[in-house]
């Protein structure tokens, strides 16, 4: 069942946005046909993200906990389709996807789950962002392992692994900044 809800629980912001359901979400994963281990992937990311969001709005942060279970499920909608269509980055044929179905703010959550931008704030974006970067295939791991998979699969050439290691360092002050609100180090997501 989609859910329309309100965007900021401040009341000052009066736009409705329309969020798949879980139940949605993975009937999509099936129906783009997205690979069973990538499935299991967005499932462990998902769990991270909303651990980490709940935690977050009780430190008072204005998050929509339905957008970001969302997109931590579809984040990798299309990788299945990118892996099966070089070429295709998976961030932007996902959006455009989800676009088409009207679910415009968890198209952006999917379009901008791989990179950061330099200016950095906690949303559910950046949140999705995160978890996705502590998750290796299934396991959860540390930033450090998760990069250095990355630095292995994707940093062939110099561009690349310089791209990498920037986006290395602002997963860190990513990180730095998620858990300076929480009461705990990112050490904790191990034991999820």
């Amino acid at each position: 069942m989609e859910r329309n809800i309100g965007r900021a629980e401040t009341g000052i912001e009066t736009k409705q946005i329309t969020i798949p359901s879980p139940k949605e979400c993975l009937y999509l994963l099936k129906k783009y046909e997205v690979y069973p281990h990538i499935i299991i992937h967005s499932k462990q990311v998902a769990r991270i993200a909303m651990f980490l969001a709940k935690e977050l709005k009780k430190q008072k942060m204005a998050l929509n906990l339905d957008l970001v279970e969302a997109g931590a499920l579809l984040h990798d909608i299309a990788k299945t389709y990118s892996i099966e269509h070089p070429g295709v980055q998976h961030t932007i044929k996902g959006a455009e996807w989800l676009e088409r179905l009207g679910y415009y703010e968890v198209a952006d959550i999917v379009r901008s789950h791989v990179d950061l931008p330099e200016e950095l704030s906690i949303d559910e974006k950046t949140i999705v962002n995160y978890a996705d970067k502590r998750v290796k295939h299934d396991i959860i791991v540390s930033l450090e392992e998760r990069f250095e998979d990355l630095f292995k699969r994707y940093g062939q050439t110099e561009e690349k692994y310089r791209y990498l290691k920037q986006l290395y360092k602002r997963s860190k002050r990513l990180e730095s900044l998620i858990f300076s609100y929480l009461s705990f180090g990112p050490e904790f997501i191990n034991n999820l």
